[in-house]
């Protein structure tokens, strides 16, 4: 723990706090449910705005990822829209989002039509104007901002819960069910894909029982691709989630998919935010003198256990696409093995690693 960094914690709690709002829409699979997952996101948003404002007027540094700069992210040209920083715009929106959703869980008749036409027009221009800074994050950057991209999805997560009180953008929804289902694929081959060629790659790379530099930055790329994969698979899983709630709220194998997806997407995040930047410090082997045992030799083990746990994630969410329909129960036991079974042969992997040293 002594390697993680408060404002990480704090990162892995807002990320949790936007997502944890989709438990109320398998019990209320309507409206209501919608409306309150809509401001549990917001609520995380509302958190990821203010921690950048208070970073920023303290003259902190934003902690990312090794090969990202987010400070460069939040005081480049794209930080501010027209003279406001975007972190003001971001919690006056986010506050707007969980008012006005929270008067509809608790007083809906209060909120006119007016009132809920420019609230949707809120979210709509917000979900825009997101997507906008994504490409200018990825093309006109080439940096990204991990708190930006958690802001970003949680204003997509609102954008497409908003729709499910929409009768016609169900219908659309309903319209490119088959797009979407593609998008799901494609999602799976990119990130499962990603996942497996990292760990591939991963194993090939301790032949020298070390990450150097440039072996770094190819797992790099490959996280990009892990979180496009992840991005699409989760974003088309919600979308078809809001077109076929009540179906879907009662299909044990679609919310432990689900389950599997957030699980997998955690455990990426933290190997990629909190380990991957003492990748190229950390010793893959045992010293010859105990004495000289470097202290970042205590995260090998969490890291062959993070991914083993990431990658059968992965499997198991895909597996979940081609199984049929099973108890709950049966299938969350089926799962926990699976993860079991992945944590011990983490920890098998990790101890071959360690007494095999290089001839």
């Amino acid at each position: 723990m002594r390697f993680i960094q408060p404002n990480i914690i704090l990162y892995f709690f807002l990320l949790v706090l936007g997502a944890s709002g989709f438990f109320f829409t398998v019990l209320w699979p309507q409206t209501v449910g919608f409306y309150a997952f809509i401001a549990f996101a917001a609520a995380g948003g509302f958190g990821v705005a203010f921690y950048i404002f208070r970073t920023k007027k303290g003259g902190g540094q934003l902690v990312c990822p090794a090969g990202s700069d987010c400070n460069v992210v939040i005081t480049s040209r794209y930080s501010k829209f027209l003279g406001v920083p975007i972190e003001y715009l971001g919690m006056a929106y986010y506050l707007i989002i969980i008012s006005a959703y929270s008067v509809l869980i608790f007083a809906p008749h209060t909120l006119s039509t007016t009132m809920l036409s420019v609230v949707m027009a809120l979210t709509a221009g917000a979900f825009l104007f997101s997507l906008y800074l994504l490409f200018a994050q990825a093309f006109l950057l080439r940096q990204w901002c991990i708190w930006c991209l958690l802001s970003a999805m949680l204003s997509i997560i609102i954008f497409i819960a908003s729709l499910g009180s929409i009768g016609f953008a169900v219908a659309f929804l309903t319209e490119i069910t088959t797009a979407l289902k593609a998008m799901h694929a494609i999602g799976f081959v990119f990130g499962l894909g990603g996942a497996m060629a990292a760990a591939f790659l991963f194993s090939k790379f301790l032949g020298d029982r070390k990450i150097d530099e440039i072996e770094l930055k190819t797992l790099q790329m490959l996280s990009e691709l892990i979180w496009l994969g992840l991005a699409l698979t989760i974003v088309s899983q919600f979308a078809l989630y809001v077109t076929y709630a009540e179906i879907l709220a009662a299909s044990a194998a679609f919310l432990v998919q689900t389950a599997a997806l957030f699980i997998a997407a955690v455990m990426s995040a933290i190997l990629m935010i909190i380990f991957e930047p003492f990748l190229v410090m950390i010793p893959f082997k045992e010293p010859e003198m105990p004495r000289k045992r470097s202290p970042l030799s205590s995260l090998r083990k969490p890291i062959f256990v993070i991914g083993a746990l990431a990658l059968s994630s992965w499997l198991f969410a895909f597996a979940m696409d081609y199984l049929g329909e099973y108890e709950g129960t049966r299938l969350i036991f089926a799962y926990a093995i699976f993860l079991a079974a992945a944590t011990a042969g983490g920890l098998i992997w990790e101890r071959r690693v360690k007494k095999n040293r290089k001839n």
